[in-house]
């Protein structure tokens, strides 16, 4: 009892702060490393406007269309968790961007175990770019390798893009960092002395500054264009900076027109629809049209076979 009330004599001379200050260990079995985010993404969207929040929680899950769902919750203004039920639809939506809502940009992290997901550092935006002027002996993954390097920090190598027999451009993935100018060109010199200037597109790209070059803001709210004169006015960033869609949408094409990626065109329209025998007016050939080209054979004329 003595130490009972000893103890209880000394907390009765404490002060409030001094309780306050008084550290609690915690054992390591209380620590719970789980992650409960595992499924999640923390996103920022890059702008400076006001967000229609309801309305990009349905557009995004309309471009994502998660086969599981999506679960949308607001952290804090333009921060948002993205809650997935497969880790396929979260690899998904992780890997395929740039995505961008209503012109302002995306950034995505994932979130460790017991990190706090306003605590993710979100400045690095994942996109495709094309570069245009490669030379030809060039359009390897070595050489994108150390251009990505340049535009941004090199992620993966689009080798499809160079099933083509004439390549028009190199397409890589790479990460950049949204507080720095996009970068638009770079000289390069080749072993003979060469000289070339690759120009720089970003695929999706969405609102950014033409006066500075950010993605974080558009021009109207670009604290350097409101230093400058008139004069100053330059815009060294454009419209241009945008890569073409890749995929066009147009007529129906003829069957007769094929793509050189579709390595099996022969199988699927040379044998099934055009294996067949076709005559000639005069009736002397025979033509056969099938996955062994063309072959032509003598056939009775129709006077010969009276």
């Amino acid at each position: 009892m003595d130490r009972v009330e000893d103890i209880n004599e000394r907390m009765a001379g404490m002060g409030i702060e001094d309780e306050e200050n008084t550290e609690l260990m915690f054992e390591e079995e209380a620590e719970d490393l789980s992650n409960k985010f595992e499924l999640c993404l923390v996103g920022r969207f890059l702008t400076e406007k006001g967000l229609n929040v309801r309305a990009m929680k349905s557009k995004m899950a309309d471009i994502w269309r998660p086969a599981r769902g999506l679960n949308i919750k607001d952290l804090k203004p333009g921060v948002f968790l993205f809650q997935f039920y497969h880790g396929d639809d979260m690899d998904w939506v992780l890997n395929g961007g740039s995505w961008n809502f209503d012109g302002a940009m995306l950034v995505l992290g994932k979130i460790s175990a017991g990190e706090d997901p306003l605590e993710v550092p979100l400045f690095h935006l994942q996109c495709w770019i094309q570069l245009y002027g490669v030379p030809s002996g060039l359009m390897t993954e070595m050489a994108g390798k150390q251009l990505g390097n340049f535009f941004g920090s090199f992620v993966a190598y689009d080798p499809n893009n160079n099933s083509s027999i004439w390549r028009e451009c190199m397409r890589i993935r790479i990460s950049f960092d949204v507080r720095l100018p996009l970068k638009r060109k770079k000289k390069i010199c080749r072993k003979n002395g060469t000289e070339n200037i690759v120009n720089c597109k970003y695929e999706r790209l969405g609102d950014f500054c033409f006066v500075c070059g950010l993605v974080t803001h558009t021009e109207r709210f670009c604290e350097n264009k409101l230093c400058m004169s008139s004069k100053d006015e330059a815009r060294d960033w454009g419209l241009w900076l945008r890569a073409p869609a890749r995929r066009a949408s147009g007529q129906d094409q003829s069957k007769f027109l094929r793509d050189e990626r579709d390595v099996d065109w022969v199988a699927n329209h040379g044998n099934s629809k055009f294996n067949q025998q076709f005559s000639g007016e005069s009736g002397n050939q025979i033509m056969q049209v099938g996955s062994q080209g063309r072959k032509f054979s003598s056939i009775p004329s129709v006077k010969e076979s009276q």
